[in-house]
């Protein structure tokens, strides 16, 4: 049935490209040619960092021999502006229509890529060809915004270091363009923490409030880059378990933590604390008190992040010597965390190679280290229950610590 159903997709693809059946379908059907920002067809664009060296890392499991990373350059983060493009705010990928043109951000490999169908109005792509639904959800019109891209805004993490780094490189915009409104997606207004993020780099500007998978229009709209590339969405040539998965640019993300560490934490303190992440464990269940118990033998305390306000969570960070964990958006601190600092993190043992939380380490000399447990696998990489053997984590705590 998939076979049957991509075949229908592709014909449909092949039917639009010619001129009276692309004139019939245009209100709902595009079919657009898959291209990576800058794209073509803006209007005006510029620069906010040139290409330089990018903070990438290594996963690194504790009790094995170091793996250094290879260099590598982060290309040079751009903005363009461009007229009468459209914009989505969905869980997985940002993307802009443009004339015949699918736009993506930069991403950390070359493609192919395999785009996501689920409820973004991509109805099938291959290689650089892609189908599009417009008519699937809300639709919206403005005169003229700024778009954050990026993934998942109901990610702490994600918020963080996806899409607020965009709001705060539009301050850096020409003055013409610097006060446009920004798009913001609808689901960050469940969590204060984030609205006290956002408040931090919005300023006078006004707010465009935008439903999640809603597609908006703009006679004018500035495009940012981001300042972390991923391999979203998934390769379909590499192995999931390929490493090459996260860059981020250290000066773009110097500048932007600075911001935080002005507001709430403008005096020098020294690292000292030893934090337990804790987390509610409804969504990813596991023996949290047990651990803790273990961890609490070693002089760890209990720090619950999402419980905190975004300043009390820059301060723990910043006073934080050694923090512990499951893997997760909790360990987004590190984004404010000091050199020196150590974290130790427990992953599912089917994902040993990915980068996005030691690279924040990584940009502010700290360490990451990984341990990995076995999970019943009942609901995919990044929901499956699991139990920690508390000698195992006794023994890894004696291995780290020491």
């Amino acid at each position: 049935m998939g076979r049957l159903i991509s075949g229908w997709y592709r014909l449909l693809y092949s039917a639009l490209r010619t001129p009276v059946l692309k004139w019939l379908f245009l209100p709902r059907f595009k079919a657009l040619q898959l291209s990576v920002s800058p794209g073509h067809g803006w209007q005006e664009s510029g620069e906010f960092f040139p290409a330089s060296p990018a903070v990438v890392s290594r996963s690194q499991t504790l009790g094995e021999d170091l793996v250094v990373a290879e260099p590598e350059t982060f290309p040079a983060v751009t903005w363009s502006l461009w007229s009468h493009a459209s914009v989505t705010n969905n869980r997985f990928f940002g993307f802009l229509l443009h004339g015949d043109q699918f736009m993506i951000q930069p991403r950390r490999t070359p493609g192919p890529w395999r785009l996501s169908y689920r409820k973004n109005r991509v109805l099938w792509s291959s290689g650089d060809k892609v189908l599009v639904d417009r008519n699937r959800g809300h639709r919206m019109h403005v005169d003229r915004a700024i778009f954050l891209g990026g993934r998942d805004f109901t990610n702490w993490y994600h918020w963080l270091v996806d899409g607020l780094p965009q709001l705060h490189m539009a301050n850096r915009l020409p003055e013409h363009l610097r006060d446009y409104p920004v798009i913001v997606p609808e689901q960050i207004f469940r969590y204060p923490t984030m609205l006290d993020a956002l408040e931090l780099f919005k300023g006078h500007r006004d707010m465009i409030v935008m439903p999640e998978w809603a597609l908006l229009e703009a006679d004018s709209l500035v495009w940012i880059d981001p300042l972390e590339l991923s391999n979203l969405p998934k390769q379909q040539g590499p192995s999931p378990l390929d490493s090459r998965l996260h860059l981020l640019h250290r000066d773009g993300m110097e500048s932007y933590r600075d911001v935080y560490l002005e507001a709430y934490a403008p005096q020098e303190v020294t690292p000292h604390r030893k934090l337990f992440l804790a987390r509610d464990t409804k969504r990813r269940s596991y023996n949290q008190e047990e651990a803790l118990e273990v961890a609490k033998e070693f002089g760890f305390e209990a720090c619950y992040p999402e419980k905190l306000t975004l300043a009390e969570q820059v301060q723990v960070f910043r006073e934080a010597k050694y923090l512990m964990g499951p893997s997760g958006a909790g360990f987004a601190g590190l984004l404010f965390c000091q050199p020196g600092t150590s974290a130790l993190c427990w992953q599912d043992t089917r994902i040993r190679s990915m980068t996005i939380l030691p690279d924040l380490a990584t940009l502010n000399h700290a360490e990451y280290w990984h341990i990995f447990y076995t999970s019943d696998e009942s609901g995919g990489l990044f929901r499956s229950n699991y139990t920690l053997d508390p000698q195992w984590l006794r023994q890894s705590l004696h291995t780290w610590l020491d």
